[in-house]
């Protein structure tokens, strides 16, 4: 009798061991689930933060164009006629260390019979007949991210707005 009882004693701790080793394997499965979730979830956190951040700075830089066009200096050799137009910027936020690129086109509408030669160039110029459209400007913000970010998703945001001077 003692030896059926001993051979059903190692059977136990036989059991046991592959009970514990199930149970370790289950249980390093779950927290590599937990782990992917965690880091798919700071991703994603990251990415809404960038986004956020180009809207936002889409809307400053269309203040900030703005204010470059009205202090900008149309009469370059001040011979009395107006020679250009501000039509582009490029941009980089924040200067010391790069995380958006900004591009920022300006074409202007309703400007008149005197408006500069490169304001009415490749098509800015239109014509409108309104009184209310006359001066109107159409200013496009292009928000990128600086390849210095290294993010696996690019983050690409567009602003557009019409403006008068």
């Amino acid at each position: 009798m003692q030896r059926k009882s001993n051979i059903l004693r190692q059977q136990r701790g036989g059991f046991a061991m592959i009970m514990a080793i199930f149970f370790m394997v289950l249980m390093a499965t779950m927290m590599l689930f937990m782990l992917n979730a965690s880091a798919e979830t700071t991703e994603r956190t990251t990415t809404d933060y960038v986004n956020e951040q180009a809207q936002l700075l889409a809307k400053s830089t269309v203040e900030y164009a703005l204010l470059r066009v009205s202090g900008f200096d149309r009469d370059t050799d001040n011979d009395g006629v107006v020679d250009n137009c501000l039509t582009q910027l490029n941009l980089t936020y924040p200067q010391t260390s790069p995380m958006f690129n900004i591009t920022v086109n300006i074409s202007y509408h309703g400007l008149g019979a005197g408006a500069p030669a490169n304001c009415t160039a490749n098509g800015t110029q239109a014509s409108i007949n309104t009184a209310e459209s006359v001066g109107t400007m159409l200013i496009d913000v292009y928000v990128s991210d600086h390849p210095a970010l290294g993010l696996n998703e690019p983050v690409r945001y567009h602003r557009r707005t019409l403006q008068k001077l």
